[in-house]
């Protein structure tokens, strides 16, 4: 196929007609006059006419070639091109099915309008040029199992352009291998069985990954055409929030919690002096962002202080760029009003200090910050995990002898479940029943294998450069704050297996450098192990200042996590789970951007019920716009409850490198895909996408030129 770039010039190819017009006048010039001589003359020429005659035929033909030649090359021919003059295909009847990515890249403006208004303009251009007798399907990439408008006439030319402009930018990520297996049962259900499908992309190289060569040949036996529409930009310049992610395993009411926001600049400039804007419940706070290099990442720190307990929201908000759709991020944040620690005293006394938690419940009790918040208390190891006590967000077993079979089992569905668990080790701790209850299978709770009681004297902690830990404060510190802490008895213990769930947090300092302190994660919890006693028996470590640091940053790495389960990636599904004995009924949702709320359905669960009542199933199933959803619903005599949801947008969609024509077409093989260019300029959408042929036609017009002028030159000698 041939395309012309610049077709207005090819009407200078007329010009040709030039050299006949200019022969045949020169044909008229002269009369003819008969003379005597002539007729020797007549003769001569009659013997040659034949060959003068075909070659003034042949330098005729060479000009006219030169003229026309030279004006089809200033029009600028395409080889194999796409437009929207031929897209829509001619022939029987058909079924158009247009998919626009509404992903969140498509937001990217580089100063004119956004790849996804083109792709508006795009397939409003395409749907009003379909043929009367085609049936049209308008699906988006980020719900193409719900198609927006579903095998419509071609004739509806006002529901088409309705059905287009009220799309709407998603923050969702295009994973095409997954959009394009959906799109196949939107094919599938189609009427006529010439199927078309045009994709209008901005052909980020995020989405398109292995995975589509089984449908590719699937469609390509099936022959159903594709095309792609390409509206993105190539230029990148982006800043984004990657993550807002708490530090804190447990976040508190009233206490200091600390988050960490990724902000990462693609950019070709530095990010100097730009403001973010925190907002917590609504309330902002301008901050200064660090200095960015560009193409760097920056984890900037941030402190929070939520006012009480129950649900709250947390947004972190940068300011305009190209790409405005990844500067805000959420969390819904279900707050915590105390922390349960329960003390497990191994070994009681009535002696100030004489117990064996003395030293591990003073530094829990007094302080600043978060200590306000925490709840300590101390029970015996006779029933510490009574079902008449409330559960707590930390268990700590000091020189416990053992678990009985029934505990350690509930030990370890506790610790998966979230719970945080830390044993000190001790002269009353049985190590067989230790290794026997909460080592070996099933439980698995213990880091590591008990060995056997070591005395011997030695000084000195060494804390492993690991990070993350509930140790790493430890690091900060100088190094003889932990060299001169005196050791008289340790436990051994077998070393972690390599590459495991279980790792060496701290080392002692003694010839072996045992491990000191060793983690280990189960489901959702920690399980933290002391190879030394909490009290003065075994050490002098409880009497310093690095102990108090040390326990108190273990208890926060440790403690039962605040659940993240309403902040989600945009496009995920939502749902809220009732216990209640009364009725639950007139569930309402505010999304994102709209001010009228919405009537949600409520399942009873018949298999799921709790001590509050039976279960009420709520579900959100459309969270592809980010930001915060509001839900709320009566119940019965309580009144009406509330909670708060985030949706994120998804980061991955924050990567714009593009793919190139050649990748796609060689990723979609054996596809034949067509790929065009929208310009968005008016009625003009397209350009022509191929190969020019301009320079291969100029050389050729130097050649003729040439000869041209050897040949005049040599049919002009004298004969």
């Amino acid at each position: 196929m041939l395309s012309l770039l610049s077709p207005l010039l090819a009407w200078g190819m007329l010009l040709g007609a030039i050299p006949i017009i200019i022969h045949l006048l020169n044909r008229r010039r002269f009369r003819r006059v008969e003379w005597a001589p002539m007729r020797y003359l007549k003769l001569t020429i009659q013997r040659n006419r034949r060959r003068i005659q075909i070659e003034q035929l042949l330098l005729l033909l060479l000009r006219i070639a030169l003229l026309v030649l030279l004006f089809f090359c200033l029009a600028r021919p395409v080889l194999n091109p796409t437009g929207l003059e031929r897209w829509l295909g001619t022939g029987g009847r058909s079924s158009q099915i247009v998919l626009v990515d509404d992903s969140l890249s498509m937001g990217y403006s580089s100063g004119g309008p956004s790849a996804f208004r083109r792709a508006q303009e795009t397939a409003g251009a395409l749907l009003a040029s379909v043929r009367l007798q085609d049936r049209c399907t308008l699906v988006t990439t980020s719900a193409p199992r719900t198609p927006v408008l579903n095998e419509v006439e071609g004739t509806r030319r006002d529901d088409l352009s309705a059905a287009v402009s009220s799309l709407a930018l998603s923050a969702t990520h295009a994973s095409w291998p997954s959009v394009l297996e959906e799109v196949d049962a939107v094919l599938r259900a189609s009427t006529y069985q010439a199927r078309q499908l045009t994709i209008i992309t901005d052909l980020r190289r995020a989405g398109w990954k292995s995975g589509v060569s089984a449908i590719c040949r699937r469609w390509d036996e099936q022959g159903v055409r594709v095309r792609i529409v390409d509206v993105g930009d190539d230029e990148i310049a982006n800043i984004a929030i990657q993550e807002l992610v708490p530090l804190d395993r447990t976040i508190l009411a009233g206490a200091e919690s600390r988050w960490e926001a990724v902000i990462r600049n693609d950019s070709g400039r530095v990010l100097n002096g730009a403001k973010a804007v925190l907002r917590v419940d609504d309330k902002p706070t301008e901050l200064a962002l660090p200095e960015i290099a560009p193409r760097q990442v920056a984890r900037v720190p941030l402190s929070v202080q939520f006012p009480g307990a129950g649900p709250h929201d947390l947004s972190l908000q940068l300011s305009e760029d190209p790409l405005p759709g990844d500067n805000e991020r959420w969390a819904a944040v279900p707050v915590k009003d105390s922390l349960l620690i329960r003390l497990v005293d191994g070994e009681p006394s009535s002696e100030p200090f004489g117990s064996e938690v003395d030293y591990l419940a003073a530094p829990l009790s007094v302080g600043i910050g978060a200590a306000e918040a925490w709840r300590v208390e101390v029970v015996q190891e006779n029933d510490f995990l009574s079902s008449r006590l409330e559960l707590p967000d930390v268990l700590v077993l000091a020189n416990v002898s053992a678990p009985t079979t029934e505990q350690a089992e509930r030990l370890g569905q506790l610790v998966r479940d979230g719970m945080g668990l830390m044993v000190f080790t001790g002269a009353k701790l049985d190590s067989g029943s230790y290794n026997d209850l909460l080592y070996r299978a099933p439980q698995r709770v213990l880091p590591c294998r008990f060995r056997s009681v070591l005395d011997e004297t030695f000084h000195g902690l060494i804390v492993e450069p690991v990070r993350p830990s509930p140790l790493e404060k430890l690091l900060e510190l100088k190094p003889t704050a932990l060299e001169r802490v005196p050791v008289r008895q340790i436990m051994t213990v077998d070393e972690p297996e390599e590459g495991g769930q279980a790792r060496v947090l701290a080392r002692w300092n003694d010839p072996n450098r045992s491990p000191a302190v060793l983690e280990r994660s189960l489901g959702e919890g920690r399980v933290l192990l002391w190879t030394t006693t909490a009290d003065r028996s075994g050490n002098d470590w409880p009497v310093e200042p690095s102990f108090v640091l040390a326990v108190r940053e273990a208890v926060r790495g440790s403690a039962r996590p605040t659940r993240f389960a309403n902040t989600v990636t945009a496009g995920e599904p939502l749902k809220r789970t009732v216990y209640s004995s009364q009725q639950v009924s007139n569930a309402r949702l505010t999304a994102p951007g709209s001010g009228e709320p919405q009537s949600l359905s409520a399942v009873p669960l018949d298999d799921k019920t709790s001590d509050r009542g039976p279960a009420v199933e709520i579900k959100i199933r459309d969270t592809r716009r980010a930001g915060l959803y509001r839900l709320s619903w009566d119940e019965g005599v309580l009144g009406t409850q509330q909670d708060s949801y985030a949706a994120n947008p998804d980061a991955r969609e924050s990567a714009l490198e593009r793919l190139a024509a050649s990748e796609i077409r060689t990723m979609l093989q054996p596809l034949s895909v067509e790929i065009a260019v929208a310009k968005g300029d008016g009625n003009d959408l397209f350009s022509a996408t191929g190969r020019e042929i301009w320079p291969e036609l100029a050389g050729i017009l130097l050649v003729l030129l040439l000869v041209e002028s050897v040949f005049a030159m040599w049919v002009g000698r004298s004969r």
